[in-house]
């Protein structure tokens, strides 16, 4: 340890050496643990969000592939099954060489037994007088043979002859069909049935112990979610109904899987980490053993004047390197803040005086930004602020929110009658009944020349209905004195109602919608979206 100036030696543990070294160790490891968090943080989240987008995506399109299949591999036997009662082998055999799906064709009788199969032997395994399918309904059923092979049948009922047509489908072209593209995420697309069960996919076609858990198809849909299934195997999973039967469609993906270049990242990260900790370290001990000494006694004289001893002049080395120019600089700081102290004193309370002001001005005119001079209610461009700000909220929390366009009937012709200042005077009487008029937490703005604007949070389109006939019937039954001629006013107002419905444009075209239909089902009426009902 090198020799410290001083009364004596400091413990290793005290030595500014020490001290650097450690700073620069745990700088240079928070900075690693920073670099590793947001790397792995990006990784995963570049991962997530590639997840979300290809694999419903994905989904998707293999429902949609694989009902488009099913629907052209089974419409020759559909329209065998509707239209030819009694069809030979040969018509049946032709129908399972067009098809990659069906596999063997047996027709029914009434008697419940198979007559004129055609296919392979897959009949042979089967009872006769006990078809392991119901024969009263149509549609495609599964069964499992006594050898454990799913069994996967199309079973259509002829209109007028009672016989039953019934095919057995090719389960390894199934297979082969629901299984995903090679260039999409690594997953295993299944077939399952209303209870759960595997029907297709990674059991080979054939019934299995492993089944997907009935919470996920209660509300199929395509958003990734999480479980572990029988096996003890952390997954992701996406479900998707299938209109073909009572199945749906899984696609899922062992999590260590998806998620295995987050763990290749962590270990380079870690390895890179440790390399530039290790690095820094040293380079910090060179630098810290070259440069102690002088720097111990810059230390010394700064803590002497963090303690108040302003007037304490630094010792300057003889060297003319960085240090002793830094010792140099410090002390003609300090010289120049003693005699700027008391200056810088004086500035920094004018300062504070003048902020404080710019601060009331600044919220003075803010207020006034968003105010409407004549009505003192908000104005348009706060409306149109405080709007966006709701239908934000509204996409989130899923809450209703409706609006009010009001508009004061017949303005024009009082204001060119009584005159523009009774005119204002009118529109602040009506913004004040207004605005006593509705609750706390309505929004009243005034939209632009005689009309105003009420949004209504948390409120469906019956409750905008009832407060727009409150505000109306208040004004309706009100008199106001406009003028010098103390002659009582009466005016009344027309309204459209609408609640919000998934886009900004839609909501103002409905309520704007039904402001015209209430302006022209004879004014003082609320008009509601989407009713031809006017009160």
């Amino acid at each position: 340890m090198t020799e410290l100036p001083g009364p004596g030696r400091r413990q290793p543990l005290d030595s500014l050496a020490t001290k650097i070294i450690l700073f620069v160790f745990v700088s240079t490891f928070a900075t690693a643990l920073v670099v590793s968090w947001v790397s792995i943080q990006s990784t995963h989240g570049y991962l997530s969000s590639r997840l979300d987008r290809q694999f419903p995506a994905s989904l998707s399109r293999s429902r949609e592939e694989i009902t488009a299949w099913f629907a052209r591999n089974l419409a020759e036997l559909r329209e065998l099954a509707a239209n030819v009662e009694n069809p030979s082998r040969t018509r049946l055999d032709r129908v399972i060489a067009k098809s990659e799906l069906i596999d063997a064709i047996a027709i029914y009788g009434s008697d419940g037994h198979p007559y004129r199969p055609s296919g392979r032997d897959a009949w042979r395994e089967l009872e006769e007088s006990n078809p392991p399918f119901d024969t009263a309904r149509s549609g495609i059923q599964t069964a499992v043979t006594g050898s454990g092979e799913t069994l996967t049948y199309v079973t259509l009922l002829h209109p007028t002859s009672g016989r039953h047509l019934v095919a057995i489908l090719n389960g390894s072209t199934i297979e082969a069909k629901i299984a995903p593209p090679r260039t999409e995420i690594s997953r295993t697309t299944l077939i399952v049935d209303d209870r759960g069960r595997i029907l297709f996919g990674a059991a080979g076609g054939s019934m299995h112990s492993r089944t997907v858990p009935a919470g996920l198809l209660e509300k199929p849909d395509s958003k990734i979610r999480e479980y572990t299934n029988s096996e003890g195997v952390h997954v992701i999973v996406s479900v998707l109904p299938l209109s073909i039967a009572d199945w749906y469609l899984v696609a899922e993906a062992p999590f260590e899987v998806v998620f295995a270049p987050v763990v290749s990242v962590v270990k380079r990260v870690f390895v890179i980490d440790l390399c530039v900790i290790l690095l820094f370290s040293f380079l910090a001990y060179k630098i810290t053993a070259a440069i102690l000494k002088p720097i111990e006694i810059l230390s010394d004289g700064a803590r002497q004047i963090a303690q108040g001893q302003l007037d304490h002049e630094i010792p300057e080395p003889a060297t003319h390197d960085e240090i002793g120019l830094l010792t140099h600089t410090f002390n003609d700081m300090m010289r120049k803040l003693r005699r700027n102290q008391g200056e810088i004193e004086i500035a920094n309370a004018k300062l504070r005086d003048q902020n404080l002001e710019l601060q009331q001005a600044n919220e003075v005119l803010e207020q006034l930004s968003i105010t409407d001079g004549l009505t003192k209610l908000h104005n348009h461009r706060f409306f149109q602020d405080h709007l966006t700000r709701e239908i934000k909220r509204v996409n989130r929390v899923k809450e209703p929110l409706s609006m009010i366009l009001v508009d004061v009937d017949d303005f024009k012709s009082l204001n060119d009658r009584l005159g523009h200042a009774a005119g204002d005077e009118l529109l602040r009487r009506i913004a004040m009944l207004m605005n006593d008029t509705i609750r706390e937490s309505d929004l009243l703005a005034r939209y632009g020349g005689d009309e105003f604007v009420v949004l209504a949070s948390d409120t469906d389109l019956a409750g905008a209905q009832r407060l727009a006939e409150k505000i109306r019937t208040a004004i309706a039954e009100s008199s106001f004195i406009v003028d010098e001629s103390l002659r009582p006013t009466r005016t009344t107002l027309s309204m459209g109602v609408a609640q919000y419905a998934g886009t900004r444009k839609r909501f103002f075209a409905a309520a704007d919608s039904a402001l015209y239909r209430a302006k022209a089902h004879g004014k003082n009426c609320v008009a509601v979206d989407d009713e031809d009902e006017v009160l």
